[in-house]
């Protein structure tokens, strides 16, 4: 049998007082709100992800633009994450805004964001390269009045289908009013979907469909307002088009 070798006494050196390393009660609060919100962050992009999924093939990258130079003093997205999805379906392409309902960084506010994604529904599968530009130039504006608002979840609750104005040089003219603008139909009409809500781990998320109108149907929503919102949603229902953007279509009404 070898010889067993000696084991040397351990002698427990000094501590130093200058050199002690001490973790402070505020800093493993700090690390616990920052697990909480990596965690959080994790879960609520994996439950958008997997939604969209059900409905057609989420390409597997991120559209991530360069943010226009009229945003630099918006408020950031939630998570600081400006990002957007493709969703193809059988006969059309979803894009949408992903991030929205990311939980803020801010740890006094602990929620699901502004609790709402946008999407529109292009009938064209693949998108063309003019309406991928419309479709995320649209989002983006939708998306930065959104936070700078701080949110319009107040509005949707309220009215349930509401619009938004914005310049958009590059769609075709049917879609412009005499100014310039194009109008957007937030929220209706509803779309094809089993349900148009995610379970984010703080809490749910509203998806919320975007409808490109035409110039014609948008200034008549500059007339009568509500109740024009409200014919032409269930004209576009009627018709077949339902939540869908048809660019270049004609106009309903």
């Amino acid at each position: 049998m070898g010889r067993r070798p000696e084991i040397e006494p351990v002698v427990p050196a000094k501590r130093s007082g200058s050199r002690r390393r001490v973790r402070e009660v505020d800093d493993i609060t700090d690390i616990a709100a920052e697990e909480a919100f990596d965690g959080a962050l994790t879960e609520s992009i994996r439950a958008r992800w997997t939604y969209w999924n059900t409905l057609g093939d989420l390409a597997p990258d991120l559209i991530a633009p360069q943010v226009n130079p009229i945003y630099k003093n918006v408020p950031a997205w939630p998570s600081d994450r400006l990002a957007f999805l493709t969703i193809e379906r059988e006969a059309s392409t979803i894009m949408a805004t992903d991030g929205l309902s990311d939980p803020f960084e801010d740890q006094n506010r602990s929620s699901q964001g502004f609790r709402v994604e946008f999407f529109i529904d292009i009938t064209e599968r693949p998108l063309s390269e003019q309406s991928r530009h419309i479709a995320v130039e649209t989002l983006m504006t939708i998306a930065y009045n959104t936070v700078a608002r701080g949110g319009v979840e107040d509005l949707l609750d309220e009215y349930g289908l509401i619009s938004m104005e914005i310049p958009e040089s590059d769609l075709p003219a049917t879609h412009l009013t005499s100014d310039g603008s194009a109008g957007i139909l937030l929220g209706g009409p509803k779309a094809d979907f089993e349900t148009l809500y995610v379970d984010g781990p703080l809490g749910d998320i509203e998806l919320v469909s975007l409808t490109l109108l035409t110039g014609r149907e948008t200034d008549l929503i500059r007339k009568k307002g509500a109740s024009a919102r409200a014919d032409i949603a269930q004209n576009l229902l009627e018709s077949g088009i339902g939540h869908r953007t048809i660019i270049g279509r004609p106009s309903i009404i």
